[in-house]
């Protein structure tokens, strides 16, 4: 039986869940996992007040007093003991070089003039200015990386930067295995369709810990029954893909029934609707149909849903956007549409449980009402893609 949408989300948000597995890894293995903890920033960046421009470091006020100034040495970023500006005194300095102290402001090389020791300000200048003030960019004690950040390369410099040696991730160990005798598992040569899915969610979720695919379970209830206990036997979260529907040789949601407890069988909502959510031995089994946009959406729709709940962690996001263009939903009941984003506007993508091309294209998906025209304009909302 297909139920609504919003009951199938109140039964993740109620099922029972157990705490997941998390790993302390290094900066450099970190980057492409979901940090699991909090960064806090160790130390201020930059860790003293620094030159922003190669030119003079001087005291401002001693400029306005005296209009020319002694240049008294040099400074450069590997200066360690810092000299005491004197009156009147002035330091060629260079980018990332620490000002002397007392010194507030640096003039650009382009605006002085040299004569021997004397120093001439020709161009703009103001206190403080092209200076990079100590804690400018991260004060020591501040969150600088919120956990459920999804880390990147460009989050390495600054956990580099900050000395940090290790990180907390997120480390699910997930079972991935597909259903039918038509399916040729991934990696194997035959006669058949190939496994295109499966895949795609094993380096989809190598961002919340590790995945272990299994192959294909054939098309009897034995054989996914044994899958189905090997998977939920040793692994945290299992995911089967394909024989979801309620065709004879469909064996998936029965099996499930009579392992352990089927949650729901699918929901009212098109594209997404033979989506079902299970628990077996304690561990949470998505069914995914075999279909490429379907098992994509249901995910989002589901499997996030479960991983927020183990991780105590919003792992969805949600955007408001207007409409690109007019929608008309002439389908029995809800419908799950692809939108591509470009700037506050999501563009309806071809409706379809199969298209590989336009899943390419995708940014995320829309649920739209059935019997209801939507203009172009009108604001929606999208959960996207990761």
């Amino acid at each position: 039986m297909l139920i609504p949408i919003d009951e199938a989300r109140s039964l993740i948000e109620n099922m029972s869940v157990s705490p997941v597995r998390r790993a302390r890894l290094d900066p450099m293995s970190a980057v492409g996992k979901v940090l699991a903890e909090d960064v806090i920033a160790l130390r201020d960046t930059p860790e003293r007040d620094i030159s922003a421009m190669d030119g003079f470091a001087f005291r401002f006020s001693d400029l306005q007093e005296m209009k020319e100034l002694r240049i008294v040495g040099k400074l450069f970023p590997s200066t360690r003991e810092l000299p005491t500006l004197g009156r009147g005194e002035a330091y060629y300095i260079t980018t990332g070089a620490p000002l002397p102290v007392g010194a507030d402001t640096v003039a650009r090389a382009e605006f002085t003039r040299v004569v021997g020791n004397t120093l001439t300000i020709n161009g703009p200048v103001s206190r403080g200015k092209d200076v990079r003030q100590r804690g400018e960019d991260v004060k020591a004690g501040e969150l600088l990386i919120p956990r459920g950040t999804y880390l990147t390369p460009y989050h390495l410099p600054i956990l580099l930067q900050q000395r940090i040696n290790e990180v907390e991730v997120l480390d699910i160990s997930f079972c991935i295995f597909g259903n039918g005798d038509e399916i040729v598992p991934w990696g194997s040569e035959g006669d058949g369709i190939p496994d295109s899915i499966g895949p795609a969610f094993m380096k989809l979720l190598e961002r919340f810990g590790r995945t272990h695919y299994q192959g294909i379970a054939r098309d009897n209830l034995d054989d996914v029954k044994k899958m189905i206990s090997k998977c939920a036997g040793g692994f945290d979260f299992v995911l089967s893909i394909g024989g979801s529907s309620v065709g004879e040789r469909d064996f998936v949601k029965r099996a499930i029934s009579e392992m352990g407890k089927l949650l729901f069988e699918g929901v009212s909502t098109n594209v997404i609707k033979r989506g079902a959510v299970g628990i077996v031995s304690g561990k949470p089994i998505l069914v995914l149909p075999g279909q490429i946009v379907s098992a994509v959406t249901t995910f989002h729709e589901h499997g996030l849903h479960i991983l927020t709940r183990m991780t105590g962690m919003e792992l969805r996001e949600y955007v408001k956007c207007r409409l690109g263009s007019e929608v008309t939903v002439d389908h029995k009941m809800d419908s799950t549409y692809l939108v591509k984003l470009d700037g506050d506007r999501a563009f309806p993508l071809r409706w379809g449980v199969g298209l590989y091309s336009e899943l390419g294209k995708a940014s995320g998906f829309t649920i739209l009402r059935r019997g209801t025209t939507y203009r172009e304009g009108e604001e929606i909302v999208v959960q996207r893609f990761l």
